[in-house]
């Protein structure tokens, strides 16, 4: 028995060196495969595989329940990749949706490193309906905001799905040198109803979820260097009515567009653009906006500002952060053109630029002289050994002699596999007008961090001066000195039981706010446990204070959360939150509550409705006076009619305001860049006009409506 245990241990310890040196070679094809979700190609039956796909998510190294197994292959243009996924076909959790909407179905994902350096990869994800989602990840962070040009197909069969996908090398940035090409890749699958994640190679328990330095390399031959060029003109016919002074009055506006883009080499894009439509056609889901210290933040959607936006990540910022980031794109309001450079210089040097004039800039005083500013960003990046890097930045935003300017470093460096310490030195100089006097002032960090199968933790120091503004970046607090420190062990317990991992955290941190001189401080503990069927349970509570305008105030929260994916149809999130907290305007303690619950209904694979209830509401601690409660309702319907054109009506109430937006939109996305959108909006307040103002009335009144139509094709070479 010992012996058969000794060379079990072998064989183990074999498989794991073959999965974490693996190197594969794909196969060369003469003739490309259909993308039809059908594996009856003989390209399939003659391409390199792998299987034996280990479980990183709720632990590592486990079995997945059903066998998967991935096929490669390329041509000079094109790769190539299959997956046979098996599995009980009625259980399968997919849906038809719009694209980037299926991280809640089951999934298979390409997680591939271009350049094979370790320092960014794409996301390419793809649900047993042959619907994409597609991201790209660096420094950390996983942006859901880019869109390439792939193709993918899948069927559910007998014994499980199929999946094909074809990337063109023109739509990813990589190096080329005679034809060769080396990338790396993890793929990765999910299976929704046992909370699962697995991938072929298996992660390495030490070094936790640290995708790019645990990558398989993959060798392509025969590939040409592509010629990029990319042309996409646009236009967009509005049509907007607003009720003023007691009548309607009516705005038409008719925009065209053009955007270009060119690949200087297979690592290297410019792109540039004249009068670009950046419409939202995903309206931003409203946030509780009253009674906030620093503005809200919406994510970059906007497609000119995708390419090589990851290269803007800067450690260092982000989550508790108030340095939330450096280069914030969302900043460049309403360009007349701009331009952009993206990519990699040679092995080791990544770059990305923008110059953009700007029509809106409201930050800056005497707007009326001169109704645009002058945008410059310069990044540059230095790969270092693993996924560490060094890394310059300068930013500023200029307009009528007010000027921001802000310069400095930041890097990252691993060591011993699963540590990591990261950090930034700015420095910004600041000119409010044009003879005033010029402030400088700087911000800086240093974090050392910790990430294994049993243990998250970090510990990090944080420094911003009073006078430190970015105008192009997102800061939320300046003028204060912090010391933090985060620690979440894990607990995996034993067996086959309900609870598949538990997550105890302990986070605390103290701040000095430097022009009140007075400290705050946070203690912070939670309990969460992982079940099946994507189920998530909460506990958590803070002692915290709040240093605001001079004057020290209670800040602490008791906190409940749960959701669940309770049938594959039905999808269930809720929180309730007692919280402490101050109100602003008058500089009073108050308390309340914050309650959030999401429902979501997958009525059919094509037919989902999503709704959302959101109350906060705040009363002051010695009197009990009511400042404020907010009830925002959400409803959002969408019939996905194929995977190109779907129907979405979006109906949502603020309580406060009394305001009910309603808005509609049609939608057919051939590919990205190939578009046309029809959407009405509208909003309805209770109020009216009696002459001389607008006052409140039981009846509601069409305040503003708005029509647009938008439409764009993509030439591409």
């Amino acid at each position: 028995m010992l012996k058969t245990l000794f060379y079990s241990v072998i064989a183990f310890v074999v498989l794991f060196k073959f999965q974490a040196n693996a190197q594969i070679k794909s196969v060369y094809v003469e003739t490309p495969p259909k993308i039809d979700g059908v594996l009856d190609e003989d390209i399939w039956k003659n391409s390199p595989n792998v299987t034996g796909y280990k479980t990183f998510v709720p632990d590592f190294g486990k079995d997945m329940p059903f066998q998967t197994i991935a096929y490669m292959a390329h041509d000079d243009e094109n790769l190539y990749f299959a997956f046979k996924c098996f599995d009980d076909p009625k259980l399968i959790k997919t849906s038809i949706a719009a694209r980037d909407k299926i991280s809640a179905d089951d999934w298979i994902c390409i997680n591939l490193d271009s350049f094979n350096s370790a320092q960014s990869l794409y996301g390419l994800y793809v649900n047993p309906n042959g619907i994409q989602m597609d991201t790209r990840f660096a420094a950390g962070n996983e942006d859901v905001g880019l869109d390439l040009i792939w193709y993918s197909a899948a069927k559910i069969v007998d014994d499980g799905y199929v999946v094909e996908a074809k990337i063109p090398f023109k739509s990813i940035r990589y190096t080329v040198k005679d034809g060769q090409v080396e990338m790396g890749v993890i793929f990765e699958r999910r299976i929704s109803r046992f909370s699962i994640q697995g991938t072929f190679p298996a992660l390495d328990p030490k070094q936790g979820f640290a995708f790019l330095t645990q990558m398989m390399p993959i060798q392509y031959d025969r590939v040409k260097k592509p010629k990029l060029v990319e042309i996409l003109p646009a236009v967009t016919y509005a049509i907007n009515k607003e009720h003023i002074n007691g009548a309607y009055k009516k705005e038409y506006n008719f925009e065209p567009s053009l955007t270009a883009k060119i690949g200087i080499t297979p690592e290297l894009v410019f792109d540039a653009t004249i009068n670009p439509d950046f419409s939202q056609v995903e309206s931003d889901a409203q946030q509780v906006e009253v009674n906030q210290r620093f503005p809200v933040n919406y994510p970059e959607r906007r497609p000119f500002f995708l390419e090589g936006n990851e290269n803007f990540n800067f450690a260092g910022t982000g989550g508790f952060s108030p340095v939330s980031s450096v280069v914030n794109s969302r900043s460049i309001v309403s360009p007349k053109r701009a331009a952009k450079l993206t990519g990699k210089i040679g092995d080791k040097n990544i770059i990305s630029s923008i110059y953009a004039v700007d029509r809106a800039d409201e930050h800056l005083p005497d707007f009326a002289q001169d109704e645009t500013a002058d945008v410059g960003v310069m990044r540059y990046m230095r790969s270092l050994s693993q996924d560490s890097y060094v890394g310059l930045i300068g930013t500023t935003r200029r307009r009528n002699g007010a000027s921001n300017d802000v310069l400095g470093f930041d890097g990252q460096y691993r060591f011993n596999q699963s540590n990591q310490v990261t950090g930034h030195f700015l420095n910004s100089r600041t000119k409010l007008t044009e003879d005033g006097p010029l402030a400088n002032s700087i911000s800086s960090s240093i974090s050392v961090s910790r990430n294994t199968r049993n243990f998250n933790g970090s510990f990090s120091l944080l420094d911003i001066g009073e006078d430190f503004r970015s105008e192009v970046g997102y800061i939320t607090r300046t003028g204060i000195s912090r010391v933090t420190l985060s620690l979440n062990p894990k607990i995996f317990p034993k067996g086959d039981g309900l609870i598949k991992r538990i997550d105890p955290q302990l986070y605390t941190s103290l701040t000095k706010d430097k022009p009140s001189g007075l400290n705050e401080h946070v203690l912070y503990l939670s309990l969460a446990a992982t079940l099946p069927r994507n189920t998530r349970l909460s506990v958590s509570a803070d002692h915290s204070s709040e240093i605001y305008l001079g004057q020290e105030f209670k800040d602490g929260t008791i906190s409940l959360q749960a959701s669940s994916q309770i049938t594959k149809r039905i999808f269930f999130k809720t929180s309730y939150d007692w919280d402490n907290g101050t109100y602003y305007r008058e500089l009073a303690q108050g308390y309340g509550k914050r309650i959030s619950n999401n429902l979501t209904l997958q009525l059919s694979d094509k037919f989902s409705a999503q709704f959302t209830h959101t109350f906060n509401s705040l009363y002051n601690s010695d009197t009990d006076v009511k400042y404020y409660d907010i009830h925002i309702a959400r409803g959002r319907v969408v019939y996905q009619m194929n995977k190109y054109l779907f129907f979405r009506g979006i109906a949502q109430y603020n309580s406060l305001s009394k305001v009910l937006s309603p808005n509609f939109l049609v939608s057919f996305t051939y590919i990205p860049g190939t578009v046309v959108h029809l959407g009405w909006g509208s909003v309805y307040e209770k109020t009216r006009w009696d002459g001389a103002q607008y006052v409140n009335d039981d009846q509601y009144l069409q305040k503003a409506s708005g029509f647009f139509f938008k439409a764009s094709y993509l030439w591409r070479w």
